[in-house]
């Protein structure tokens, strides 16, 4: 059935996308993205099952249950598929390491909504990358159509937050479901009033707010996967939610929207090729000065009890409240403190998880190191942004630039960037390759699964076009060393 005279145009538009979308018409430049960033997903949530955040969405999980259909990463227990959604929403959240893209982190919103449903299914990994495309898309366009979360000069926005991904979740969810356009109008419109509060600025300026961070993954996934069954059973939904003067940007908070960059070049210009990754289990704004910091330790050879203090300087968005934090009570007071991780970065751990277990959160000799760090606002970068938003009209920052100094030894050592490693969409030598995203994968999930196992997942996620049934890759993830 097609959308009828009472969908909007926006809303029928990518409703209608999302339906129709076959593999064959997406570029091979956003398959291969995809094929990195669910590799990438996958491997955080594998990640997360070693700290209280992951743990923890299981567990509630687990106390919901349901008809056992869709399994929990890193597990061989299945559970009902919205519940297996939120669970592995929160895994894939809980490091604050998965990939960026408008508005800020879409996948580990809507991936697992669509893994769940594609187990259930039997998808097969030409349907799957379809539906996992679909998400991206439909979440990164609405939620870049909502603007971006400050305004040029760098003030932040009262109101801002990733709510808009439930759209994607939804859409990926009914794509799996093979959803006609009318039907997944209706799933849109549903989830719209599924959506949560923007809660991204309350997040931004409260130093320490327990576990729930800027945005609930779990909680999205969740609803996107219930968005889509109440549509598919028949239920209608509004769809107008995108439309108008009291449509979901007014609903969300939004100073703006530009509908019209919702659908323009919809199916040609594929957001998920302005995706970005993490190369640290930390906040954005922290990438670049940590790659900075731990160059030049490593060049000078410089040892943790030598250094007397570190001055940074980065994006003036850094100074926040939230990223300022002087005290650690959990992991994630860890993932969005620069002095905890300028800290953990200076005793050498081991890039990934090892970052936030609680053996590392708990360590004195980090806590007492954050003593030591110092941040400053670094104008070059607060110039980068007002060049990159409203001269160069990007809907996303390119340059980060950041400024580490060093004192020990005597001595001054320092260290200057402008690009950030990995997270520098549009310059190819800061771009992570293959070979990184295979490494961090593999860092993420030694806890979890073999060396033959994590290769075997490797190879076919990067081959999903030949895989005939998704199970086939979540019987892979389950565990074997733990």
């Amino acid at each position: 059935m097609a959308v009828d005279n009472h969908t909007g145009k926006y809303t029928g538009t990518l409703a209608t996308f999302s339906s129709e979308l076959n593999y064959s018409d997406i570029s091979a430049a956003a398959i291969y993205e995809t094929k990195r960033g669910l590799l990438d997903t996958i491997g955080c949530a594998l990640g997360g099952i070693t700290i209280d955040k992951g743990r923890m969405g299981i567990e509630c999980a687990r106390r919901v249950g349901g008809r056992p259909e869709s399994t929990i990463i890193g597990s061989n227990e299945k559970i009902a598929a919205p519940m297996a959604a939120f669970a592995n929403g929160e895994l894939a959240h809980a490091l604050d390491y998965t990939a960026l893209l408008p508005p800020g982190h879409v996948a580990p919103f809507v991936i697992p909504a669509v893994l769940a449903l594609a187990e259930v299914r039997k998808s097969s990994g030409k349907e799957f990358t379809t539906a996992v495309v679909v998400a991206h898309e439909i979440a990164s366009r609405i939620g870049d159509a909502l603007g971006a979360f400050r305004t040029p000069t760098g003030e932040p926005l009262k109101s801002h937050g990733f709510g808009s991904n439930i759209f994607g979740a939804a859409a990926g969810a009914g794509k799996i479901m093979k959803l006609d356009a009318f039907k997944m109008a209706n799933a849109l419109g549903i989830a719209g009033y599924f959506a949560p509060i923007p809660s991204h600025q309350k997040f931004v300026v409260t130093p320490y707010n327990g576990l729930q961070k800027y945005g609930p993954a779990g909680w999205i996934a969740q609803g996107g996967v219930t968005a889509a069954t109440l549509a598919e059973i028949g239920e209608h939904g509004d769809r107008q939610i995108l439309e108008g003067e009291f449509g979901f940007w007014t609903m969300n908070g939004s100073p703006v929207c530009n509908w019209d960059a919702m659908i323009n070049n919809l199916g040609k210009n594929w957001f998920l090729l302005q995706a970005k990754y993490k190369s640290f289990p930390a906040c954005g704004t922290m990438q670049s000065p940590l790659g900075v910091f731990i160059q030049v330790i490593n060049n000078n050879d410089i040892k943790t009890d030598e250094i007397e203090q570190v001055i940074v300087r980065s994006d003036p968005r850094g100074g926040s409240p939230q990223f300022m934090k002087t005290e650690i009570h959990d992991h994630c007071d860890g993932q969005n403190s620069l002095f905890y991780n300028i800290a953990v970065a200076a005793h050498r751990i081991k890039v990934g998880p090892q970052w936030q277990v609680q053996s590392t959160v708990e360590n004195p000799s980090i806590l007492s190191f954050m003593k030591k760090v110092k941040w400053e606002p670094y104008p070059r970068a607060a110039e980068m942004v007002y060049q990159e938003l409203e001269v160069e009209k990007r809907t996303y920052l390119n340059r980060r630039p950041s400024y580490v100094e060093i004192h020990a030894r005597g001595q001054v050592f320092s260290g200057q960037t402008d690009y950030a490693r990995w997270i520098s969409a549009d310059t190819p030598e800061f771009r992570a390759t293959d070979k990184d995203l295979k490494e961090k994968f593999k860092s993420n999930a030694e806890n979890v699964l073999s060396k033959a196992k994590m290769e075997a997942v490797i190879d076919t996620i990067m081959n999903l076009e030949k895989v005939h049934d998704i199970n086939d890759l979540i019987k892979l993830l389950a565990p074997d060393v733990v």
